[in-house]
């Protein structure tokens, strides 16, 4: 059986190449684009008609979102999976709660913080995209109140689809000295091995 993941390791790629080092999978990286352009190669497109990034293609089962990448690789595996239906149910709700509350400000932020991409740095914006992004972090904080991580005293795929997103929280030195709980959790996730891997 075959495992190929599609998305250069910089981009939200980046999460399902964590996934796949922490379960020890052997497969296959391919960035998916042309060398000298953002245009998406066939295979690329094979496994996700949008041309969008990541992908995967396990042995034909194609499937796209990072998100849905990474439980379907620990259920798959067994590994950082959740073992009961409340626990899925709070995976899939962390999991849904990061990209529609948190990601695409955080990414704005991040790219206005430190002129990526194009966009000319813009300190005030950034602030501002952090004042809105109070809210969410002291959800996150206050859930981590009682527990190491978000499932309890051990790391899953909650997890790490999380703190995959809050990553790029770090990229643009977000100070969560306010926020203790979720400061230690994303320093915790961050140093992992895997993780570490997968953002060299």
């Amino acid at each position: 059986m075959t495992l190929t993941i599609y998305g250069p390791p910089m981009s939200r790629a980046m999460r399902t190449l964590w996934m796949a080092h922490e379960l020890g999978l052997n497969f296959r990286h391919e960035y998916g684009f042309q060398e000298e352009a953002l245009t998406p190669t066939e295979d690329l497109v094979a496994a996700n008609p949008m041309g969008q990034v990541p992908a995967i293609d396990d042995d034909g089962f194609t499937l796209s979102e990072s998100m849905a990448i990474n439980i379907y690789l620990a259920k798959k595996h067994g590994k950082l999976a959740p073992a009961t239906p409340v626990e899925e149910a709070q995976t899939l709700r962390w999991s849904f709660w990061v990209m529609t509350a948190v990601e695409v400000t955080l990414l704005d932020v991040l790219l206005k913080a430190r002129g990526l991409r194009g966009h000319e740095k813009d300190p005030e914006a950034a602030k501002a995209g952090i004042d809105t992004l109070q809210k969410p972090f002291n959800v996150l904080n206050d859930a981590l109140a009682g527990g190491d991580y978000l499932l309890g005293n051990a790391f899953t795929v909650a997890d790490l689809n999380v703190a995959s997103v809050f990553a790029w929280a770090r990229a643009a030195n977000i100070d969560f000295s306010q926020q203790p709980h979720l400061d230690a959790w994303l320093e915790r996730c961050l140093a992992r091995e895997a993780a570490v891997w997968a953002r060299s």
